[in-house]
């Protein structure tokens, strides 16, 4: 795991590099900054902490990300991402940080297929979980993709494993739209000798710029899991999220 971080290390300082040091290609150079309540913590159908309805919990979850297109079809990213709560009482990381996720990634186009390779540690727990994601996107009604989930580094009790998740989107309007997926455990994932079917969703979400760089977003998910798959205690959960994102 020491080469790993220290790949996506590497990863990250030369994006940054990039888009400090070029100024002949600063218009290929782009990031994002998005700082978002979410009233649960679902990670591919497992829903993290347990928390029951809106408004039990507040996730706060600030992310950055960057990306540098080498060329019209294709780019490098990165990116981090952290769940601050107020869940764990001695968390490993810092007051009430208690999970920090960082990124780095390659995709590309071809004709009307698009291909996404993403690395990524999952840093919590004073353990780092590997994740390895290849997804694979079709230009077409619904703009369907398949994401291939790999855990290549467990945490805990965890298992390696891979989880496959289809994804669509089925209306995409000014204000809101309406997107849907489903998953599925091939190798046990979340729970020791379950796999098949994991979860589906349902957000019907909205974003409305509040000036040319800002935006206001969010969304309310209707999540569907399986008990038995993911370890849940319930099978329905309705979820909540609204944030400010910023453009650079």
């Amino acid at each position: 795991m020491k080469n790993i971080n220290k790949w996506l290390a590497g990863s990250l300082g030369s994006l940054v590099m990039l888009g400090a040091q070029s100024q002949a290609s600063s218009e290929d150079f782009s990031g994002s900054i998005s700082l978002d309540y979410n009233s649960h913590f679902m990670s591919y159908g497992l829903n993290v902490w347990g928390t029951e309805d809106i408004g039990d919990e507040v996730f706060f979850n600030p992310s950055i990300g960057i990306n540098y297109a080498l060329s019209e079809t294709s780019g490098v990213y990165a990116g981090v991402w952290a769940e601050i709560s107020d869940l764990d009482s001695d968390p490993p990381i810092g007051d009430n940080i208690q999970e920090v996720d960082i990124w780095a990634g390659y995709y590309f186009a071809a004709g009307d297929f698009s291909f996404d390779i993403a690395l990524q540690q999952w840093i919590y727990a004073s353990e780092v979980e590997g994740i390895l994601d290849f997804t694979i996107g079709y230009d077409a009604k619904f703009s369907p993709t398949l994401t291939i989930h790999n855990r290549i580094e467990a945490v805990g009790t965890q298992n390696k494993g891979t989880m496959l998740v289809l994804a669509g989107s089925f209306y995409e309007g000014d204000v809101f739209s309406v997107s849907a997926n489903i998953g599925g455990s091939l190798s046990e994932f979340h729970v020791d000798g379950e796999d098949g079917y994991a979860f589906s969703s349902v957000t019907l979400g909205f974003g409305t710029p509040i000036s040319e760089s800002v935006d206001f977003h969010g969304g309310l998910s209707f999540y569907h899991t399986d008990e038995d798959t993911t370890g849940n205690a319930d099978s329905t959960y309705l979820t909540l999220n609204l944030g400010i994102g910023m453009s650079f």
